[in-house]
């Protein structure tokens, strides 16, 4: 049983059948706890005003405050109903808990529930984490354990009224098919399986409670996060046999859509190896693996003919003009001569056969050998971008100007460059 603190400000997500109307008695009953009912009309059935009226009868009835948040059914376009419906509550749960000040959120889910998601996460393939389902930390479930016949029980015995939704009867939602097709069935099978199943989900629970310990110990050791990036040492685990789960389950819990085989081929390819998810990118590096937010390579050149068109970049570049004499050379400040700011300049990505001559090299180099030097990883390599005037590359910007570019003996002026 969940430790609450009596007296608590609650809020618990309401649709007035026994479930909910069961958990805001037994709140009360147990934590004096009176929470604050949500009730959210989705207006996708006939009956859902005389819901949402029968929830504000009850809120009246039994002293209970509420509020009713009307949501217009056509706002929905192409998501699967049950998402849309499920991201819209959650959403106003969490918003309305923090307005109000309630430092908990409750859900009437219950064991029937969890066995019913449980089978459809393990129909579609999901992991440990997945199968389980209703993770949530910020959700609090006090039925969880608790069978519908047991919240039946407790409304019959405290004479509690409630309202029967039509559309769980509906065999066009995939919950409802599990409910009513698929556990008469069950019972015919194995006429325990309830029972089976809700020691099942209580064993792999504490799995999954082991394994997400063993997760976070591991990502303390191995992981840090700059910015948007999540950076993973390269180190012993790499070779054990559970070396790519680990990786697996990190970019999993990071970004879902990547894919086990290709984080494999990660792990044990060239540096540079990398594979895409749905909205982040892992790269092999030589010291590091890096999860970095996916990019496309930017074909556009963009022609500039003044400092002020320097906002067109798809980076942000700022020249300060100062005095030659306050200038600090040194490696933690990089500055452009009078003659590197005649215009116009042609800046893009740079390319294969690009060279440069570097500040301070006698020769050229190639830009490609030039970031090789440097040791970038892929993805900062691939998003680097040269200033070329008149077709000669002054800028390898981020990095190092050419040594047309640098203040001259005669410049009385530099500008100093501040790169984001």
């Amino acid at each position: 049983m969940l430790e609450l603190r009596p007296g608590t400000k609650a809020v618990l997500g309401f649709s007035g059948g026994v479930d909910s109307v069961v958990l805001s008695q037994f709140l009360l009953d147990r934590y004096n706890i009176r929470p604050y009912l949500l009730h959210v009309n989705y207006g996708l059935r006939a009956e859902s005003d005389e819901d949402a009226l029968w929830c504000r009868w009850y809120a009246e009835e039994y002293r209970f405050e509420i509020e009713i948040l009307r949501v217009d059914p056509t706002t929905r376009s192409g998501e699967n109903v049950q998402n849309w419906a499920r991201k819209i509550r959650y959403h106003w749960f969490r918003e309305r808990a923090e307005a109000l000040g309630a430092k908990y959120v409750f859900t009437a889910h219950h064991m029937d529930d969890r066995r019913e998601t449980f089978l459809m996460n393990a129909l579609r393939g999901s992991g440990l984490v997945g199968i389980t389902g209703m993770n949530t930390a910020e959700i609090l479930r006090p039925l969880a354990h608790m069978d519908k016949a047991d919240i039946l029980d407790y409304a019959k015995t405290h004479e509690l009224p409630w309202r029967e939704d039509a559309s769980n009867q509906s065999l066009k939602y995939t919950r409802n098919k599990f409910r009513n097709q698929l556990a008469p069935v069950l019972d015919q099978v194995e006429p325990r399986w309830m029972g089976g199943l809700k020691k099942t989900i209580e064993n792999l629970e504490r799995d999954r409670e082991l394994l997400l310990g063993f997760m976070e110990r591991w990502k303390k050791e191995w992981t840090t996060t700059a910015g948007e990036e999540v950076h993973v040492k390269i180190g012993p685990w790499v070779d054990t046999e559970v070396g790519q789960n680990l990786l697996y389950k990190l970019a999993q819990q990071i970004d879902a859509g990547f894919n086990f085989e290709e984080i494999g081929h990660v792990l044990r390819g060239e540096v540079g190896q990398m594979t895409r998810g749905r909205s982040k990118t892992l790269i092999k590096d030589r010291e590091l693996f890096y999860l970095v937010p996916s990019y496309k390579k930017d074909t556009q050149v963009y022609t500039i003919n003044s400092i002020e068109a320097l906002h067109q970049l798809p980076v942000q570049v700022h020249l300060k003009r100062i005095s030659k004499n306050a200038c600090v050379f040194d490696a933690h400040h990089e500055y452009l001569g009078a003659g590197a700011l005649h215009f116009p300049w042609t800046v893009r990505l740079w390319r294969p056969g690009d060279v440069f001559r570097p500040l301070g090299m006698n020769g050229s180099k190639k830009v490609s050998d030039f970031l090789n030097n440097l040791r970038l990883p892929r993805h900062r390599k691939e998003q680097t971008y040269v200033v070329l005037q008149n077709e000669t590359i002054i800028w390898v910007l981020g990095h190092r100007i050419a040594e047309s570019a640098k203040v001259g003996e005669g410049d009385k002026f530099a500008y100093l460059v501040t790169l984001k």
